[in-house]
């Protein structure tokens, strides 16, 4: 259900999730009373495919021009969700794109990461801390209604119009049409309240079977994605 190049990340990989502004205080790294600093981009949503029932824990996080070389992550009741060690005589990594697993039942991915702030940590390998906090919601985004092209519905290309009802809680549309035999996908953000857009007939191939995906996204970042599927005709 993504829309960006998401992808499993070993445990050799730095995992932060820091904001806020700079401060100063002991960092979570026993390293004493010192400047930290913060991210420049920092996300933690849930996000759900209401066609396949699953949903996941999505983190991004970005830092400053250091790589990282420790961190950690402590969910609200101050347990702690995971801690990394990296290669201090390597750069490090600076931009992070993290899911979770997807189990079926969504009460599992709620016990896993509780409702609230959690508080992150980091240390560059150049010896910088970095640390900060992001909140996460489970108040999951409403599902869109895919309104056209129809379930496996022939289309002309230079007639493919995705449209959807209006969801009053959007903030904006996240719009994926994928070519099933290609693996080819055009991502695009629809601003709220617009309700549809018209796929570029140039991108489209004639009598190929294309995905369309719908997701609604929230001012708290929650995501709601919606699946369908449409056969471009044959010329």
């Amino acid at each position: 259900m993504d829309y960006r190049p998401l992808a499993g990340i070993s445990t050799a990989a730095v995992l932060v999730l820091l904001g806020g502004s700079t401060a100063r205080a002991e960092d979570d790294h026993g390293n004493g009373s010192r400047v930290c600093l913060e991210f420049t981009d920092l996300r933690m949503t849930l996000e759900q495919n209401a066609t396949d029932g699953d949903t996941e824990v999505v983190l991004l996080a970005k830092g400053q021009d250091d790589g990282l070389e420790k961190r950690r992550i402590v969910r609200p009741d101050d347990r702690t969700v995971a801690e990394f060690r990296g290669d201090r005589r390597t750069i490090g990594l600076r931009e992070l794109a993290l899911e979770s697993a997807e189990p079926p039942e969504l009460e599992r991915v709620l016990r896993s990461f509780p409702e609230g702030t959690y508080r992150f940590a980091g240390r560059t390998v150049e010896g910088d801390c970095l640390r900060g906090s992001a909140l996460l919601s489970h108040v999951i985004a409403p599902e869109a209604q895919i309104l056209s092209p129809g379930e496996d519905e022939t289309v002309p290309r230079d007639e493919v119009k995705v449209s959807w009802a209006a969801i009053p809680e959007a903030e904006v549309y996240l719009v994926k049409v994928k070519n099933e035999e290609t693996e080819n996908a055009l991502l695009v953000e629809v601003p709220a309240p617009m309700t549809s857009f018209e796929v570029p007939a140039s991108w489209l191939e004639p009598g190929v079977k294309h995905q369309v995906v719908v997701g609604v996204r929230t001012p708290s970042g929650n995501i709601t994605n919606v699946e369908s599927a449409f056969f471009t005709a044959t010329e």
